[in-house]
């Protein structure tokens, strides 16, 4: 029971590290949501054709960072946010994080209910 206790604690800790300027260990398999770099409006804002080509610009912008991280697993490709839900392992992360293309990665907290 303690050795549970033990490991569960130890994966909490890890689970809750958060990029601080070093490279944290990270578990296989890591869901991420990725934030796209560019300028976009909420769609609320925009004509019917202006919203088709920003939703162009956003599937184009997706494609060009999944190219790099061919290995990453796609979750979910948004159409009307500059965003991706990936599966990455570290190297991807790390790839990510430099990449001109992304604005930002944040681990994804999001509990699906069943």
């Amino acid at each position: 029971m303690r050795w549970m206790l033990c490991a569960a604690g130890l994966f909490v800790v890890v689970s809750c590290t958060t990029g601080t300027g070093s490279t944290p260990s990270t578990p296989p398999g890591q869901r991420v949501i990725v934030t796209l770099a560019g300028s976009f409006r909420p769609e609320g804002d925009l004509g019917d054709q202006a919203r088709q080509e920003q939703r162009k610009a956003i599937r184009t912008a997706q494609d060009a960072v999944l190219a790099e991280v061919p290995r990453a697993q796609l979750i979910r490709r948004y159409d009307a946010v500059p965003q991706l839900a990936l599966v990455v392992d570290a190297a991807a992360l790390d790839r990510l994080r430099h990449s001109p293309h992304v604005a930002a990665v944040q681990q994804d907290t999001a509990q699906q209910s069943g």
